[in-house]
């Protein structure tokens, strides 16, 4: 990125900060990403050659560094975790649209669906959750959690394990329920989302299937 030949510490910042996915690379890193495969998983639609160029280029400027096959927020990239997070709410109450097709990823989805996973009120022992998704890229639409709090496995491959419940939807309908665009009774209640399993498995889904974060942000009347 060229920079703006000015003396400006904002457009210096932004020399550092606003190239195309930089913004996003350091959200994963905020989020608790540390491994390439880990931060490539929240921008899947990121080729591998330009996720290590913007990796080379903070590390160079000293926002995050690079110690046995981590990538670790420095002092100076801590300090961007409350700019990251007010990027989020902002995004959310101004200009965030309702999930589209277009928008609906299902490997961000399916990322952002393990990370948000809420652990103490998952089920005892190991959980093999299959998400089917129609409408979607056949290389994307098979995925399974495997839940064994206080960790969870995300899988694009079988993972082997039995299944213990299956989720079907569509990318956007799930990702419209994870933003808050409509809530999960509602999208069961109109099969809009289907669970099938044991009855406990199914009546304990909405407790341990987390949300976004930002969702509850009051938008602008």
């Amino acid at each position: 990125m060229a920079g703006y030949g000015q003396f400006c510490p904002i457009a210096q910042a932004a020399e550092v900060l606003t190239e195309r996915w930089t913004p996003l690379v350091i959200r994963e890193l905020v989020y608790g990403s540390h491994r390439f495969s880990e931060i490539q998983r929240g921008v899947p639609t990121m080729s591998s050659s330009l996720l290590s160029r913007r990796l080379r280029t903070l590390e160079r400027t000293g926002v995050i560094e690079h110690t046995d096959g981590e990538y670790r927020l420095t002092t100076a990239g801590e300090e961007l975790r409350p700019l990251i997070e007010l990027m989020g709410v902002w995004g959310e109450k101004w200009v965030r649209r309702t999930v589209s097709r277009e928008d609906a990823d299902a490997a961000l989805l399916m990322w952002a669906v393990k990370r948000s996973v809420v652990h103490e009120h998952a089920p005892e022992g190991r959980t093999t959750v299959h998400f089917r998704f129609t409408r979607t890229p056949e290389a994307k639409r098979c995925w399974w959690l495997v839940i064994e709090p206080p960790h969870t496995d995300l899988c694009l491959k079988d993972p082997g394990y039995d299944t213990d419940l299956t989720v079907r939807s569509d990318p956007a309908t799930l990702a419209g329920v994870y933003m808050g665009d409509v809530t999960l009774a509602t999208a069961l209640q109109r099969r809009d989302v289907v669970l099938e399993g044991p009855r406990h498995l199914i009546s304990g889904f909405a407790r341990w299937f987390g949300l976004s974060s930002l969702v509850g942000i009051r938008h602008p009347m």
